[in-house]
């Protein structure tokens, strides 16, 4: 593992790593301000901004972007997350500075043309409109925002309609302007390439962006275990989502917790998996999963079933979560969530844009850089009971919350008991 990190004068960190045996370079400018900094009136500002970066610069028009990466055969993009915005790019080794000089001006010379911004609104409401469709993405909204009422970390990255119908070319600008600064930015870039040239390509592009002031993210939310039926008759299942909250990404206990979430419901041979459907049918699609920040998380299961099947899979996976909190994991079940994770992780960081992603989250959280050996070592040190241990200390110290979507009667759950 060849890693280097550079901050530069103007607060900016490049974090850069060789790998010579690729034919490719990934980079990506990462700003440390997702729609966790937003406030509940600029709700999906950030997002907003992420669609609007390509719609024209100062130099160049949207349709001058797209060829611009399309002439050299690269791939470039960009995403928003609740604790920063990636844009990123994909190139043979050779046109990295092409590449990087494309992502410098996408990043620091936009333009939010007024007419853009209107047709880009009217996209973002079709992409709301397509999350509201689609049950399986809705339900982790609905179930974020029930555990954590009130705090940015529980509103859609999108923000709603009437949120990004408020939304003006002036706070745009405004919101860029604050928070796209040196301080708040990473650039990581992994792939064949050389550290110095590397950096000195970031010197020339982002030597001149403005300090600024790092962003606040704010205090942790608290978790709140509540019940929350959001009725949507026309769907022929009913999709739940049941969690609590959990340690963040940056405690020592989150390779216990990955652990812990994989036997869970991780994959086909996980214990909600073959209790739930394999043995009894009573879902086509259950599976747990880990939603971790910075000072905080949340493991969470969700299923799709019948009205009439509700009930049993709630009591089934209460049942599974007693049985883990009261008994250790069996040797040759930690042994196989093991390899699993570990070959999932170790076959990732054979691509240049997994280990330009690893980087730069790695900075953000950690402010260092784990290597694989480092992060076999860590999982292979999990034993038995740190994983019950865990199990106790997440799901004994509140109820679970719930959340459910479709023609459920709510009535049936109020009385539940949903304690661990």
């Amino acid at each position: 593992m060849d890693v280097q990190k550079r901050e530069m004068q103007n607060g900016l960190v490049a974090v850069t790593e060789v790998m010579p045996y690729l034919h490719s370079a990934a980079i990506g400018v990462w700003v440390k301000s997702g729609s966790r900094c937003e406030n509940e009136a600029d709700a999906g500002v950030s997002h907003f901004i992420e669609h609007l970066l390509f719609k024209g610069t100062t130099t160049k028009s949207a349709l001058a972007i797209a060829k611009a990466i399309d002439s050299v055969g690269g791939q470039l993009n960009a995403f928003t997350e609740k604790e920063y915005v990636c844009l990123h790019a994909k190139v043979l080794d050779r046109h990295l500075p092409f590449a990087l000089g494309i992502l410098a001006d996408i990043a620091l010379n936009p333009t939010f043309p007024a007419d853009e911004m209107e047709r880009e609104r009217e996209v973002i409401f079709e992409e709301i409109s397509m999350i509201e469709d689609s049950p399986q993405d809705l339900i982790q909204d609905l179930y974020m925002e029930n555990l954590w009422k009130g705090h940015p970390l529980g509103r859609p990255i999108s923000g709603t309609r009437e949120s990004v119908e408020r939304i003006t070319r002036a706070k745009v600008k405004q919101y860029f302007r604050d928070n796209y600064t040196a301080h708040n930015t990473i650039i990581s870039i992994a792939g064949n390439i050389q550290h110095a040239s590397a950096r000195r390509l970031v010197e020339r592009y982002f030597g001149e962006l403005e300090p600024g002031v790092p962003v606040d993210p704010g205090p942790p939310p608290e978790c709140r275990a509540s019940n929350l039926v959001r009725a949507k008759p026309n769907l022929e299942q009913t999709h739940l989502c049941l969690g609590t909250g959990c340690p963040p990404v940056t405690s020592e206990k989150r390779y216990a917790l990955h652990l812990l979430c994989n036997i869970l419901g991780g994959g086909v041979s996980s214990r909600l998996f073959q209790s739930i459907r394999e043995k009894r049918g009573l879902a086509y699609s259950i599976y747990s999963s880990l939603n971790l920040y910075r000072d905080v998380g949340t493991l969470s299961v969700y299923a799709g079933a019948a009205p009439d099947k509700v009930m049993p899979v709630i009591e089934l996976v209460i049942k599974e979560l007693k049985k883990m909190c009261r008994q250790p994991v069996p040797a040759h079940e930690l042994r196989r969530a093991k390899d699993n994770l570990l070959g999932s992780v170790m076959l990732s960081l054979e691509s240049s844009s997994s280990r330009m992603t690893q980087l730069a989250q790695q900075q953000i959280y950690f402010d260092r850089f784990y290597t694989p050996e480092e992060i076999i070592r860590e999982f292979e040190s999990v034993e038995a009971e740190d994983i019950q241990g865990l199990c106790q200390d997440v799901f004994d110290s509140a109820p679970l919350s719930l959340t459910l979507l479709g023609s459920q009667d709510g009535r049936e759950v109020e009385s539940m008991n949903l304690e661990v």
